[in-house]
């Protein structure tokens, strides 16, 4: 990865900013994230950024003073200890909301970055707080220098470091949603979980499932898919294919027999969503487990 670390600057930031590119090689094009640009700048009163169009995505983080962002008609204010990431292949803008405002960045991509918006914001975006900024701080920092070197063990070091920054950012988000649940809803999600496990084998709907859990059907299904990353179908439909699994490979049942005894209602959606789920029918699933198997 070619870098270069820019000593003069046309924006409206302090001549003590710190702003590096990166070209990345074939290798670090082949992992989950790589940095593309990354910059510690300190901005003054008339900084702004106003974008149609940026092939990256971006995370923002503020040390000192404020900043504003609007991305995807959502506006927000960037207090210091606050984190945001947005997708720049839509229209975006940011700038100071005071007279002067620090803050660290990171212009991303790789094939992990628009699954963990994804994971980040499943609704609107609003600036995290990480639990322990000084920490995140310190994380940011030495990414900005792995940026600047250029051999394929800092790649590795900086798609390894950029998913541990996100994983406290998930869990500094999750802990926030569960201090405003006052902690019930962990175990509401539990609760469907082991009663989705327990009666999988039967038909369920969304009511089922929070019939003895007292909360709206909107909320639960908000909930479950924060926690567990799929909606309630989702799991239940995976939970499905994962029993079927074992059964495809260590009995003798019919397929049929194996999509009665696993909830589905009737063979031919067993097969339709076994396909869709793992790319193969069960019967094809179940030969490349056969221990008889000569090839």
């Amino acid at each position: 990865m070619d870098t270069e670390q820019h000593t003069k600057y046309e924006e409206s930031i302090e001549d003590t900013s710190l702003w590096i590119t990166a070209t990345p090689t074939a290798a670090a094009l082949a992992l989950p994230f790589y940095i593309m640009e990354a910059g510690h700048f300190l901005a003054r009163h008339d900084y702004m950024v106003k974008r149609t169009y940026h092939n990256s995505f971006l995370l923002l983080y503020t040390i000192c003073g404020e900043g504003t962002l609007s991305s995807a008609g959502n506006t927000v204010s960037l207090y210091p200890g606050s984190c945001i990431v947005i997708d720049c292949h839509t229209p975006h803008e940011y700038y100071s909301a005071s007279k002067n405002w620090d803050f660290m960045w990171l212009h991303y991509g790789g094939s992990g970055a628009a699954p963990i918006l994804n994971i980040l914001y499943p609704e609107s975006k609003q600036p995290i707080l990480p639990a322990d900024p000084s920490r995140f701080e310190e994380q940011l920092t030495a990414l900005l220098k792995l940026t600047q070197r250029n051999d394929i063990a800092s790649c590795m070091e900086t798609s390894a470091s950029m998913h541990l920054l996100f994983q406290v950012l998930l869990f500094s988000l999750l802990e926030t949603e569960r201090s405003h649940q006052k902690g019930t809803y962990s175990a509401d999600i539990d609760a469907a979980v082991t009663f989705i496990r327990n009666n999988y084998s039967r038909p369920l709907t969304i009511d089922d499932i929070i019939r003895d859990i007292p909360i709206s059907k909107y909320h639960f299904i908000r909930l479950f898919r924060r926690i567990m990353g799929i909606t309630p179908y989702s799991y239940l439909m995976n939970y499905r294919i994962n029993r079927s699994k074992i059964l495809l490979h260590s009995t003798n049942k019919s397929i049929a027999e194996i999509a009665e005894t696993c909830g589905f209602s009737d063979t031919s959606n067993f097969i339709s969503q076994f396909k869709k789920h793992t790319g193969i029918r069960p019967t094809h699933y179940r030969k490349d487990f056969s221990w008889n198997d000569a090839g």
